[in-house]
């Protein structure tokens, strides 16, 4: 069982960070890149296929606890950086465990909080350092505790977060 939830990790986590649009259906084990959303609900189906029992995070972070350039904070000053992120928990021997394959192990050398050589057994890194509220989810869609964004910030938010990843890789 720990071999498994492990390999299944890293597969998904090595999937390229990158924020793009997110629709459910299309995830599959063929996607080149995905943001939280994405890599979550892949890794959620993977483990639900085989056997494990996993549910939905939901996971209320601030950005500023990233190694993100100060100069992208301002594209978001309606919209705030405190956000919505996405997880999930499994349960691996009796005990509840957070899971997050967000960040993949590239963004370690930028600073962000990856798992390495994970064991399988104890919670892997999460989205960031910083003060973190965790709640189950049930639908990703009518989530009610949502953080609300404004979605052209959101959108140029993205693309200078892409862009930025992306030259630094």
């Amino acid at each position: 069982m720990k071999a498994k939830i492990i390999k299944l990790f890293e597969k998904v986590q090595k999937i390229p960070y990158k924020v793009c649009k997110f629709r459910e259906e299309d995830i599959d084990e063929n996607i080149k890149y995905g943001d939280c959303r994405h890599k979550s609900t892949l890794l959620y189906n993977l483990l639900k296929n085989e056997g494990f029992n996993v549910k939905k995070l939901g996971v209320i972070f601030d950005w500023r606890d990233l190694p993100i350039p100060d100069n992208i904070f301002p594209i978001l000053k309606n919209s705030g950086t405190i956000w919505t992120h996405y997880s999930l928990s499994a349960k691996i021997m009796d005990n509840w465990i957070k899971v997050d394959c967000t960040w993949d192990p590239s963004l370690k050398r930028l600073g962000f909080p990856v798992t390495i050589k994970w064991n399988g057994l104890e919670d892997t890194e999460q989205v960031t350092e910083g003060k973190l509220k965790f709640y189950e989810v049930k639908n990703y869609v009518d989530d009610p505790q949502r953080v609300k964004v404004i979605k052209e910030e959101a959108y140029l938010f993205a693309d200078a977060l892409n862009k930025w990843i992306l030259e630094s890789r």
